[in-house]
């Protein structure tokens, strides 16, 4: 088992190392690093690349594949809702998306998520609030995505001190990041979708050659607990699903990752159809692998959920046919890990280099866009970045947060600017500049009141509380800005 699963994780490194070190030799400014200019490095060119690539972000080993192993145990077939709220998330950017396309027409260059609301509302403190929500949330995930994948991929060799796969491992998506930048992102991504597929195809193929070959599909079902493949009720049910209909639903638009894709896109046809493709590739991809945590009782009977995908893969390598499926599932697992990682990697630094410290300098994108000192400064900026959010992510597994609980707490943190990004999107920009105050409070009293409610959920040990951080920081969000849109509404009324 460790000599297929070294030679998979070997093999992929080459392959995205490749990659990042072959494109980079091309980026030669801060445009070739960032889509903020039209037509340079950093760009989306095909409708594949813009589909794969945003498919594959979501596809996290950490907070997708090995979450929906360990919760298939308790939640079982429940998890199909995950699958169903990040469909109609995905398919509220595709309504919205022409419209996105055509705000960011009306700028000079290519707009990021956070100067695009900072220009709308008229107030630079609505972008550097939304910024440094954004470099938090996204920080943490990268290092969540690397140190959790990092140690599950270690466990498989154990011959190897974790260490030193961990570093490995976690090396290979920041070198190629580094020095490919947005461009590296999207073809690394576009490859590790294919190796996702694979994984999908090459466990169901497994999944059915295990059956036929240890008592068919009666005598396995017989051996999976109750509870996994009914929709029996169970405790905390609730306030999981509500939770992850309002984290999932309106993630996606305020999404900064999304945001690159739009801005790197060559034509408004490939940003549309990515969209749309994108709907049904997290249809299939994130519902067969809900489907494989569920069916993988079929094959194994951890003593813990956390063993479930651990044990399966230790099935696998016992036969011939398991140990070359073992391999794919490989591949797929590690591009699960990078595509991630990566792209938030690279989501932190644009926003850390032009949306943060850019404003503190006098000089404007134009005139800084070929300076090499700039183009060197990001790339400093990337790598401490990386290395500030392990520490971040290892203080809070310190004080107790699981991976679930870092995703309820990132992302509802993150909701805050749904609001006010969407009141942006659908209104003038000359109506907007007395709303620009209400929408500052509203991203940090969001922002604030997510994490406190996860943080509090955490410390009495309420797992409801975790659950419904995103809705108490999006509902937070929200009240302020309707408040504002009261207050002005009636200002109107006594105009008039």
């Amino acid at each position: 088992m460790a000599i297929v699963t070294l030679s998979a994780l070997a093999f992929s490194a080459i392959i995205y190392l490749y990659i990042g070190f072959s494109l980079g030799k091309y980026n030669k400014n801060l445009s070739d690093l960032f889509p903020v200019v039209f037509g340079t490095n950093a760009r989306v060119n095909t409708v594949d690349e813009f589909s794969n690539s945003t498919v594959a972000t979501t596809v996290s080993l950490a907070t997708i594949v090995l979450a929906y192993f360990e919760l298939a145990g308790y939640f079982g077939l429940y998890l199909l809702w995950t699958v169903l709220t990040t469909a109609i998330g995905m398919l509220i950017v595709s309504l919205v998306s022409k419209r996105i396309w055509q705000k960011m027409s009306a700028f000079s260059h290519r707009p990021s998520l956070h100067e695009f609301l900072g220009i709308e509302y008229n107030s630079p403190s609505v972008a550097l609030i939304a910024s440094v929500c954004t470099s938090i949330g996204f920080l943490l995930i990268f290092a969540t995505e690397l140190i959790v994948g990092s140690r599950f991929l270690a466990k498989l060799v154990p011959t190897i001190p974790e260490w030193i796969t961990v570093v490995f491992l976690s090396s290979v998506g920041f070198i190629y990041t580094l020095y490919g930048g947005f461009r590296a992102v999207i073809k690394t991504d576009q490859l590790q979708m294919k190796f996702i597929w694979a994984l999908i195809i090459g466990l169901t193929a497994y999944y059915i050659y295990y059956v036929l070959e240890n008592g068919g599909l009666a005598v396995r079902l017989a051996k999976v607990p109750n509870g996994i493949l009914d929709f029996s009720p169970r405790a905390g049910l609730g306030s999981f699903l509500f939770g992850i209909a309002v984290m999932n639903i309106p993630t996606h638009i305020s999404n900064m990752s999304i945001w690159q894709r739009i801005a790197g896109a060559q034509k408004p046809e490939i940003m549309e159809k990515g969209v749309r493709n994108s709907i049904w590739g997290l249809v299939f991809s994130w519902g067969m692998l809900t489907l494989l945590a569920c069916f993988a009782y079929l094959i194994v009977s951890p003593q813990n959920s956390q063993g479930l995908l651990t044990d399966l893969l230790i099935t696998m390598g016992d036969s011939i046919f398991g140990r070359i499926i073992l391999f794919i599932v490989v591949l797929g697992l590690y591009g699960a890990m990078l595509s991630t990682a990566s792209t938030n990697l690279i989501v932190v630094t644009h926003t850390v280099s032009e949306d943060i410290f850019a404003k503190f300098k006098t000089a404007t994108l134009s005139e800084r866009i070929n300076s090499q000192k700039e183009f060197l400064s990001s790339r400093l900026i990337l790598v401490s970045a990386a290395v500030l959010a392990i520490f971040l992510v290892e203080g809070l597994k310190y004080v107790g947060f699981s991976v679930a609980d870092l995703v309820f707490a990132i992302y509802g943190g993150s909701l805050a600017l749904f609001p006010p990004i969407i009141v942006a999107l659908y209104s003038e920009r000359s109506k907007l500049k007395v709303l620009s105050s209400f929408a500052t409070i509203g991203v940090i009293l969001g922002f604030l009141s997510g994490w406190g409610t996860a943080i509090c959920g955490k410390i009495i040990a309420e797992s409801n509380l975790i659950f419904l951080s995103p809705a108490v920081s999006i509902a937070s969000s929200f009240l302020i800005l309707f408040i504002g849109l009261m207050l002005k509404k009636e200002k109107q009324h006594q105009a008039g």
